[in-house]
């Protein structure tokens, strides 16, 4: 617990004796090391999570004095913005299965406002309808069965409470990860599992399919929107060499030799080139932010 054990409610703590989605080895960690998850908390969450967090809480209409639960919180950009609307009479807490997550988003929370918790097995550790608002930004494809985890959130929401979960729009769409994906290739990475991971955080890019896992889960008042925004990142001399000490890639780089990274720098710089004016590389991000609700009965 983190600065809100004093006023936390012990049912909170308590999981409800009927849910069992098994998340060790069910969830895929978003983080090597310490290195790694620094590196993403300062570079990532700044140009993307956070404006994309922003729009999710004014679609969950997050209120003063709201109960916040954020799903697989990563280093916990959404739940520490969350902390700054429900205020004092509120409660967030951040959840990961992810002890190297847990322990990022923890220091740099330097308010302590947030209750961080690690998830270590079985099902949400709450009791039934003990938050307001559940949400889950750009993780839904770490779990191997969504529809389960959906269903979990769902079990912890207030009848009529609402969850957000926002996923990543096509790759097309984002020609940041585009240029590192590209990249990736062409320095011959592909059998190093980077190329599968890039893939797959964005997977779930389509709203008929978001729209039909909500439902498959239980949930009402479904709607799923794309979200896109002008990222504002440094310019591409110091952008490409981000890259390498962020997730999936930071997994392999130290094992590359020159010849790959000086193959992979060049093709990032090459594609992103024209998105640099004025010493700032603007490139569009895209996202998808499915909104529904607990059904009241």
């Amino acid at each position: 617990m983190s600065g809100t054990g004093d006023v936390f409610p012990r049912s909170v703590g308590a999981r409800s004796a009927g849910s069992g989605v098994g998340v060790r080895g069910g969830f895929r960690a978003a983080y090597d090391d310490e290195e790694s998850a620094t590196s993403y908390a300062q570079h990532f969450d700044p140009a993307f999570g956070r404006r994309f967090a922003e729009r999710a809480l004014d679609a969950l209409v997050v209120v003063r004095g709201a109960r916040v639960l954020d799903v697989a919180c990563g280093t916990g950009v959404f739940a520490r913005l969350s902390a700054h609307v429900v205020g004092p009479s509120g409660l967030v807490v951040g959840i990961d299965p992810s002890a190297i997550a847990v322990a990022t988003a923890r220091r740099i929370d330097l308010t302590s406002t947030v209750d961080w918790q690690q998830w270590d097995d079985g099902g949400l550790p709450f009791a039934d309808g003990t938050f307001d608002v559940v949400a889950c930004q750009h993780a839904l494809h770490r779990f191997t069965d969504p529809v389960l985890i959906l269903e979990e959130m769902r079990r912890v929401l207030a009848p009529g409470g609402r969850m957000g979960v926002t996923t990543w729009g096509p790759i097309e769409e984002n020609p940041a990860f585009a240029a590192q994906l590209d990249a990736t290739v062409k320095a011959g990475l592909d059998d190093s599992g980077v190329v599968e991971a890039l893939l797959e955080a964005f997977a779930w890019h389509s709203t008929d399919d978001l729209e039909q896992l909500a439902g498959q889960a239980g949930l009402v008042d479904v709607s799923c929107q794309s979200v896109r925004m002008l990222a504002a990142l440094p310019r591409v001399a110091e952008w490409v060499r981000v890259y390498p000490s962020l997730p999936p890639l930071s997994q392999v780089w130290p094992k590359c030799d020159q010849h790959v990274r000086v193959q992979f720098l060049a093709r990032a710089t090459e594609l992103l080139r024209p998105f640099e004016h004025d010493s700032v590389l603007r490139v569009q991000a895209s996202s998808r932010l499915l909104v529904a609700r607990r059904p009241r009965h």
